[in-house]
């Protein structure tokens, strides 16, 4: 009987010590590599995934009023923005319209819908899944203030990095023509941007002098281009 004790003892402390060293290796890794299927679509191993409320559905603003209130605003606050807002903001921004068909509320040539979405927090550097309507953690920690030698990024509660998935854009032959489209499919994405932060009373800037090279490695980019940047938050 005392033997057999024992022994459930040793399976029972093994058993809670792989579990706990389990658990601390998932805390404490860091990004796996982003990669590109086959058909230029991003898989990645995030490390956490928040799922968004679909609070679009409420937001019914004239569209004149948002083009009459659309600025540009850079003296933000630091105040938080309520997940709702956040997750119709990143919906207006490139969310799916059309879910039926993987259509966007933002058009791209030739509909190759090459632009990754993040989100840069306090909390960490997070992916947008238009699909999944969710936002997936990449990056743990606040890297706000290294997107850009603007003070703006330091404030605003939440930015948004809009980065061209070149591997996705193989229609386009030459460098000018991919170039010249995801500049333009950016512009889209940002006007979107401006126009719902004028609908919910939020200031926003488009920043196209941002470090580059920094959010590359940030965020492991080696086929693309991070091309804008939007601070967002009260003013």
């Amino acid at each position: 009987m005392k033997k057999i004790l024992i022994l459930t003892l040793v399976v029972i402390v093994s058993i809670c010590g792989a579990q706990a060293q389990k658990k601390n290796t998932v805390n404490n890794r860091v990004p796996s590599v982003n990669g590109t299927n086959e058909d230029g679509t991003i898989h990645v191993n995030a490390l956490e995934t928040i799922e968004l409320p679909m609070s679009y559905e409420g937001l019914h603003a004239p569209f004149i009023h948002a083009l009459k209130e659309r600025r540009t605003i850079r003296d933000l606050h630091e105040e938080e923005i309520p997940l709702e807002l956040i997750s119709s903001l990143l919906w207006s921004a490139y969310g799916y319209n059309r879910p039926d068909e993987m259509k966007r509320v933002a058009p791209s040539a030739v509909n190759v819908q090459e632009y990754d979405i993040y989100l840069f927090t306090r909390e960490g550097i997070y992916l947008y899944n238009a699909e999944k309507n969710a936002i997936l953690l990449m990056v743990k920690g606040d890297h706000r203030a290294e997107i850009s030698q603007q003070k703006h990024f330091a404030v605003a509660p939440v930015s948004i990095v809009m980065v061209a998935n070149y591997d996705r854009m193989g229609v386009f032959k030459n460098t000018e023509d991919r170039d010249f489209y995801a500049a333009v499919d950016a512009g889209y994405i940002s006007q979107n941007i401006y126009l719902f932060c004028a609908s919910a009373k939020l200031g926003t800037v488009a920043c196209g002098g941002i470090n580059r090279d920094t959010i590359h490695k940030l965020l492991n980019i080696k086929n693309g281009r991070a091309m804008l940047a939007h601070p967002v938050g009260m003013f």
